[in-house]
């Protein structure tokens, strides 16, 4: 019966893989980045990536989450090669920008059969890691069947996964027998496992690996460059990791900021940069001046709104910030990592669907260390607080970093799990 529930649900992704490749050539005509390497996600890779330590990050968020332990096992492997697999165009950006030549990285397959096995063939994994919680029952059973250790860390599940997860019990129990181990990120996520059939002895909490990023090296040199280049003096906050419905709520919001604040500037970063040219036309549409990032060398006063339209800014521009928001909350996306915005010391406010990152709020909310909110009206009485109380600001920027630095111990546990297969 599992088995039949397998093959449906591999009939299934067949059926649909001409339309998803249609979607991608159609995402391709606005960034055509979605048209290389379509090869990779039928399973087909390049040579010399044999017994790699693979670790797999579906996008951005997870794929800095994930920064801290591909560093260490590089350090502390250097016989073993590293390849990254993502599955979106940002995520793979972003793999690119953190270790440009030094760690392969490629897409993981669609999962098929075909292309699940094609891909082990070729890569031969001494390993593998996979972020979050990234299940596919084909690619787990090929996993399983060529006796690969596979891990899953930093593991949570929201409302959303468990139930959707539950429907699937029975498929579920099969594809999580694949896995060697599971570290949870709370004692709740471990329960949920454990209620969709994981064993007890393979799941443990280990904590939140986010909490172990720390902030660039070229932070203090970058962030000085960019208040050079804005040439600030200016009130700026930052609305970062935007996406579409927050951005009219946002801009709104800055509309009403500049009745009192004249000279106020908003940074507004979608959490996909190709969107940069929608966002620039609501400003367009509601009156407001803005400029585009990769388009201006220094910023006109003038300019009431900045639109960053390339990756890998977002912690600079936190970093010289009075305030920010961080988006995915206002609209259904679970909302987005604030660690990077902790450690760059700026008062932090989100909207009310955090589900992604629950817990690490929980803590921060318990020392006042985040506001949150659920309406524009909301977000601007927010705002014009954090603006007015530098003092007290300061005082709940440092209670976050602590709650960061105290929570930091997840890597040192994911190292050992590791290093009982490696070792």
């Amino acid at each position: 019966m599992k088995t039949c529930v397998r093959y449906l649900y591999s009939f299934l992704l067949y059926t649909a893989l001409p339309w998803v490749f249609l979607r991608l050539w159609l995402k391709g005509r606005r960034s055509p980045g979605y048209r290389d390497h379509w090869r990779e996600r039928l399973g087909y890779l390049d040579a010399g990536l044999c017994g790699a330590i693979w670790v797999h990050a579906v996008s951005v968020g997870e794929m800095r989450a994930a920064a801290p332990l591909i560093r260490a096992l590089r350090k502390r492997y250097p016989d073993y090669p590293v390849v990254v697999t993502t599955t979106t165009l940002t995520g793979r950006l972003t793999a690119e920008q953190l270790y440009g030549k030094d760690i392969s990285c490629c897409y993981l397959p669609y999962d098929v059969p075909g292309a699940t096995h094609r891909f082990l063939a070729a890569l031969k994994p001494a390993l593998c890691i996979i972020m979050e919680v990234e299940i596919w029952p084909n690619l787990y059973a090929a996993v399983r069947s060529q006796a690969v250790p596979l891990y899953l860390v930093n593991a949570r599940l929201s409302d959303r996964s468990y139930r959707g997860y539950k429907r699937l019990k029975s498929l579920m129990r099969t594809t999580l027998d694949s896995i060697t181990h599971v570290a949870a990120q709370t004692g709740h996520d471990r329960d949920r496992f454990l209620d969709l059939g994981m064993p007890a002895d393979k799941v443990s909490v280990a904590g939140n690996l986010k909490l172990d990023a720390g902030l660039p090296a070229d932070f203090p040199a970058c962030t000085d460059s960019l208040r050079a280049r804005l040439k600030s003096g200016r009130p700026i906050w930052v609305a970062g990791s935007t996406h579409d419905g927050e951005e009219v709520i946002v801009l709104d919001v800055h509309a009403r900021l500049l009745e009192q604040v004249a000279d106020a500037l908003l940074i507004l970063v979608p959490r996909h940069p190709e969107r940069s040219s929608d966002v620039a036309s609501m400003c367009q549409s509601k009156g407001i001046s803005f400029k585009i990032y990769s388009e201006v060398d220094s910023l006109e006063r003038e300019a009431q709104v900045l639109i960053v339209d390339q990756l890998g800014l977002l912690v600079y521009c936190y970093g010289i910030a009075e305030a920010a928001f961080i988006g995915g909350s206002l609209v259904d996306h679970g909302g987005h990592n604030p660690v990077e915005a902790i450690l760059a010391g700026v008062p932090l406010i989100t909207g009310s669907g955090i589900g992604n990152c629950q817990a690490l709020y929980d803590q921060l909310l318990e020392v006042g260390a985040a506001h949150i909110v659920a309406t524009g009206d909301e977000l601007f009485a927010s705002l014009q607080g954090l603006l007015s109380e530098p003092e007290k600001n300061r005082q709940l920027v440092e209670a976050g970093q602590r709650v960061v630095r105290e929570g930091g111990s997840a890597l040192v546990q994911l190292m050992q799990l590791v290093g009982d297969v490696l070792e």
